[in-house]
């Protein structure tokens, strides 16, 4: 049987070797990026010691409007969106919380090919008191409010019923982890003006949130999710 020449795998070598001169081409486009930023989604979490669980979470899902200018391009970028989140640090007091942050950023090369800047903030606040007290909304509705602007607000809108609820479940579920199949409504309140709706859930296990869709200005993309406490008071008279 005849041997095959020694330089048979040539041709692939050779086609491997274009492939690269082709990509290092200069005005070659690179198969691998992470386009532009076209959507921001922030989270921002309260807890009261570093290893405990959030008691109450923001969340901001934004859309960036889409320019072909340069000046335009990452119109929302990390660096941006962590210089208007430093007023959340600041809870009860003058001097910023210790936190935890971890950012994400993805990208699809089909449909629409949405960039996505995902950016999750948990703060420590040292206390429980000071975990579930006004402070933090102040600070978040600053810090979402900036970002607003920053992107260009939306033009308002009326969030129906079936929006609102539906933003809970997925909020809820975003922030704990939850099943959004598995939660029920178990309140519902409607502030027409602000356009925001106030909505308890309930979970099958027996867990219950508070949620606020329309938390600012009323963009229905803004929303706090409290986890409820039940404090159990104990009869201390009883039988021996």
């Amino acid at each position: 049987m005849a041997r095959a020449p020694l330089d048979q795998d040539a041709p692939s070598l050779n086609a491997e070797g274009m492939v690269g001169d082709a990509v290092g081409e200069p005005g070659a486009r690179p198969l691998l990026t992470l386009g532009r930023v076209d959507r921001v989604r922030v989270q921002v979490g309260y807890r009261a010691r570093p290893d405990g669980p959030a008691q109450q979470q923001f969340l901001l899902d934004l859309p960036v409007p889409g320019t072909d200018s340069d000046v335009g391009r990452d119109l929302l970028g990390e660096s941006r969106v962590l210089t208007a989140l430093e007023p959340v640090l600041y809870v009860g007091g003058d001097a910023p919380r210790h936190y935890s942050l971890h950012q994400h950023r993805w990208h699809t090369s089909w449909g629409p090919s949405p960039g996505v800047l995902d950016i999750g903030l948990l703060v420590t606040t040292g206390s429980r008191t000071s975990a579930l007290s006004v402070a933090p909304l102040v600070g978040v509705v600053r810090a979402f409010r900036s970002l607003l602007e920053a992107a260009g607000r939306p033009e308002p809108t009326p969030t129906s019923r079936d929006a609102a609820i539906l933003r809970a479940r997925q909020s809820a579920a975003t922030a704990y982890a939850l099943d959004p199949e598995t939660m029920s409504l178990s309140a519902e309140e409607h502030h027409p003006a602000e356009n925001s709706w106030a909505l308890g859930l309930r979970t099958t296990a027996g867990d219950e949130y508070d949620v606020v869709v329309g938390l600012v200005d009323g963009f229905a993309g803004s929303v706090r999710v409290k986890h409820v406490d039940h404090v159990e008071v104990f009869d201390a008279v009883g039988s021996e």
